[in-house]
C-alpha cells in the first residue's frame, strides 16, 4: 500500500523555489534533475504514493528518459504526475506521456521477457568503439552504463569480450537511456538498456553461461 510521500524531481534552479512555495501534503521530498540517481534509489526504497516531475524537465529528454525508467521500476500504488504553476499555485496533474516515453517503456518491458543475469565479475562491452560497462544481460538485452552518450533508438555495433581472446559482435538499438551524474564522479554518464538485433539467442546464452551468475535477478 502507497503511503503519503511525494518525489519532486525538478531542474536545480527551481528545487528552492519549489519547497517554499509548493505546499503538497504529507513528506515531500525534493531531487534536482542533476541527480536522478538518488532520485530513483529513494523512489525504489519508499514507494511513494506520488513522483511529481515539473514541467519543464518533463519534456526534456532526460525528462522522458526518466519517465521510461519509473514506467520500467513499476512502483505498485504509485502514480506519475506533472507538477507545473496554475493560477499562481504550484499544482500537480496527470502526466501525459510523449509517444517517444511509451514505446521506450515499452521496449523495456520486452527486453526482460528473457531472465537477466548479473556479471561475476566487471566487464566491459565495446559500443560504436567506445568502453561501457556492461551491467547485466539476457538473450535479448543487457543494461550498461556509458559516458558517451547513449539515446533512445540510437542504433549500435556491440562488441563483447569473451574467452580465449574470442568476441562476439552484433547489433542493438538503445530502448531507454537515462542521465546520471554519481557523487564524486568526474563526469557524467548514461545508464541504459540495449535490445538486441543481431545475436543469436545460442550465443548470448552460451556467453551467460561463461560469465554471469546461475540465477537471475528477480523481476521488478
Amino acid at each position: 500500500m502507497a503511503n503519503n510521500i511525494t518525489v519532486i524531481v525538478a531542474e536545480p534552479k527551481r528545487v528552492q523555489t519549489l519547497k517554499v512555495e509548493s505546499h503538497l501534503p504529507g513528506t515531500v521530498l525534493y531531487f534536482s534533475s542533476t541527480n536522478l540517481a538518488s532520485a530513483l534509489e529513494s523512489i525504489r526504497a519508499h514507494a511513494p504514493h506520488i513522483v511529481a516531475l515539473e514541467s519543464q524537465f518533463a519534456e526534456t529528454a532526460e525528462g522522458l528518459a526518466f519517465v521510461t525508467r519509473l514506467h520500467a521500476l513499476a512502483v505498485p500504488g504509485c502514480e506519475l504526475r506533472s507538477l507545473a504553476r496554475v493560477d499562481g499555485r504550484w499544482t500537480t496533474m496527470p502526466l501525459t506521456g510523449s509517444a517517444a516515453a511509451l514505446t521506450a517503456a515499452a521496449a523495456v518491458v520486452n527486453t526482460r521477457r528473457a531472465p537477466r543475469f548479473p556479471l561475476l565479475a566487471q566487464a566491459q562491452a565495446v559500443i560504436d568503439g567506445k568502453p561501457t560497462n556492461l551491467v547485466d544481460i539476457s538473450t535479448l538485452g543487457a543494461q550498461v552504463v556509458s559516458t558517451p552518450v547513449l539515446r533512445p533508438k540510437q542504433n549500435v555495433k556491440i562488441t563483447l569480450p569473451d574467452t580465449n581472446d574470442t568476441v562476439l559482435k552484433f547489433t542493438a538499438h538503445v530502448a531507454w537511456s537515462m542521465f546520471e551524474m554519481p557523487r564524486n564522479a568526474s563526469a557524467p554518464q548514461y545508464r541504459a538498456g540495449m535490445e538486441f538485433d543481431g545475436a543469436t539467442q545460442q550465443a548470448l546464452e552460451e556467453y551467460c553461461r561463461r560469465h554471469c551468475a546461475t540465477t537471475p535477478l528477480p523481476q521488478r
